[in-house]
Formats: structure tokens, sequence, C-alpha cells
């Protein structure tokens, strides 16, 4: 493990947001003109709802711009293409800053959302939109995106992107095993819940990875449950192996065969934690061939304190060590201002 972190800490400072490219591969790019409407209307989430007599908006950018000091709710609609899909895996919506609240549908289907609208409304201006979209959603020809934005004060809109469109994750071609799709998902605590052969029949199904706000837990802050039965494939038995998690927003706790693997908590230069960066952690614990089984079982406990909440995003699944420090090289610059110690709480093992 100390090898490890020696690679890692000798490469950080060759590395630069070049990795960012080597992550993403965009599938379908939304930056140019969109259909704009300022009001409030659900009808207009629908795909077949005719915008051909709206105003034409650049994004991103303030629609102060166009309609100056203007404030409350506005849509977004456009229509697109998927050209080619990179295979299976799941894909990413990026939307970047939106101010201040945002509710967005595809084909008709409501794939996310962060901050609250009225009467309880909470601001997300300045969080980076990020939407998994659900497999087989997407078609090949004649998509709709749109997009329900509310602004209170100051700019409004989709203000600034560095990346905008679909994309697809990349380090998902490093799992041995890929783990997303649908878990088993609850809200209520219960006692043996990371117990080995406890019954969660009757739990709800959620797609991980993804927001649960985006999957009908509107505005849930609090704990949840999450649970995975898989079986460890033969050429992987008696390995070594990092379980990856992605991010989680906030903190985990993760339980393979009913024993505590690995936690995630963010340590700011005085030791302390920080509740507000565990975030942007992504989750990579190593688990010894000794803990795994034939058949398998996964539970992570997720604990989110505001907004969005879930294991939003991937890549979910099993990965070698030399993978594993693949996935790291490319994701490292997301701890730019504390690397080594936003490392050390990635590689968190028990």
């Amino acid at each position: 493990m100390k090898n490890l972190y020696a690679i890692l800490i000798l490469g950080f400072f060759l590395l630069s947001n070049s990795a960012h490219a080597n992550k993403w591969g965009r599938v379908a790019g939304f930056e140019g003109l969109w259909n704009f409407s300022v009001g409030d209307d659900m009808k207009w989430a629908e795909s077949a709802f005719d915008d051909s007599d709206w105003d034409k908006i650049f994004v991103p950018g303030y629609w102060d711009n166009y309609y100056s000091g203007y404030n409350g709710y506005a849509w977004y609609r456009k229509k697109f293409d998927v050209r080619s899909f990179p295979g299976e895996g799941p894909l990413m919506l990026m939307l970047g800053q939106i101010d201040d609240v945002d509710e967005v549908f595809i084909n008709g289907v409501k794939v996310g959302q962060t901050g609250s609208f009225l009467p309880d409304f909470e601001t997300a201006y300045n969080v980076e939109r990020r939407y998994a979209i659900p497999d087989g959603l997407l078609k090949e020809k004649d998509n709709t995106i749109a997009i329900r934005v509310y602004d209170t004060a100051g700019p409004g809109g989709i203000l600034q992107a560095e990346m905008l469109g679909i994309f697809f994750d990349n380090d998902v071609n490093l799992l041995s095993l890929d783990l997303s799709g649908k878990w088993k998902f609850s809200v209520f605590r219960e006692k043996g819940i990371s117990n080995v052969g406890f019954n969660d029949s009757d739990w709800a199904e959620i797609n991980v990875p993804g927001t649960w706000e985006s999957q009908g837990y509107d505005a849930y802050d609090g704990y949840a449950w999450y649970r995975k039965k898989f079986i460890l494939p033969v050429e992987l038995e008696n390995q070594d192996l990092y379980l990856v998690l992605g991010r989680v927003d906030d903190y985990d706790k993760v339980y393979l065969n009913g024993e505590l693997v690995g936690r995630t908590e963010y340590l700011d230069h005085y030791n302390r934690v920080d509740k507000w960066r565990a975030y942007q952690l992504y989750r990579v614990y190593k688990i010894p061939a000794t803990n795994f089984r034939k058949f398998n079982e996964l539970v992570v406990e997720v604990y989110d304190e505001q907004l969005d909440g879930g294991i939003y995003e991937g890549p979910i699944g099993l990965m070698t060590y030399n993978d594993a420090k693949i996935l790291i090289e490319r994701n490292v610059f997301d701890f730019w201002d504390n690397p080594i110690r936003g490392l050390m709480r990635i590689f968190d093992i028990y």
C-alpha cells in the first residue's frame, strides 16, 4: 500500500487538468443556442411540446444579457442527437453552475434537481450540476432536454460550464467487475441492516450512480442505505481488489459480507473533519481476498448534510491495483488545494 502512495505522491506534481479529458468522452455537446421562455408550465417538460415560437438564448451565459433584471421561473429546451454510444456504462449530464435552482428532464423523464423551489426555497447557485442518465433513456435521434430554472436575484440561468453536455465516463473501462445499475435502497434504519442475509426484498430500487433526489426522494437529507448482491467471477478469486464507489454526498460507511471495510471523511490541514468537502472525494477501498466470498453482499450507509445526496458519480465496481492507480492519476486534480491528504482519505483501509 505504501508503494501506491509513493507512486501517487511522486507523480502528482507532473499531472495537470489534461487528465480531465482522459476521464470524460463527450457523447453530445450543448453549447450554443437554446429555445428559451420565461414563466413556468410543467407541460414544457414534455418532449412533444412545440417550442418553435420561443426565443433563442446562448448557453452558457446569463439570461440577464437578454432579459435585464428578470427574476423568477424560466425554461430552456433543446433537441439533440447521439451519434454513437460508447458502450455499456452510465452516461453523465453536465450543466455547470445554474442560478439558483434547476430541474432537468430528458425525453420527458426527470433526471436531476439541485436546490429547492418555492415554497421551501434553497439556492444552489454555486453547485456544479452532474446528473446520471438512466440506461435506455436516450435515442440515437430526436432527443429533448428541458431545464426548469428559478432565480431570486442577480444574474440567472445556466451561468458557466467547463464541460456542457452528455459524457461517458472512461473510468468505467478500468473496472474488472461493474456494479453500477439497480441497487436496493431504503431511508429507514433497521436492525441488522449491514448483516449477511438481511431481508431487503421489500426495499425500493435505485440507480447507482445517481442522486436520490433525481429518483423520487426530493429534498431528503439524512441517512440512507444501499445494498447490492454480486457473484465474484472466478478470475478475480484470491485477489486483493479495490472497491470503487465513485463519489458520495456526503459521508459513507461500507460493509462487505457484514464487515466494515471503509469509510470516508475529509480532513483539513489541521486534521479536523471538514464536512463540506467529503462529497468531492473518490471512494477507493482496498479489499483483501479474505473478505470476498463466492456470493457477496455489499452495504453502503450514506449520510447527506444538505442539497443532493447519494452515490452520485461513478465508476462503481471492483478494480485491480494497477487500474485503481490509473483512476487516481486521472482524478487527482480534484484535490489540488490539498492533494496529499485528499489521497490519503481515499484509501481509508480497515
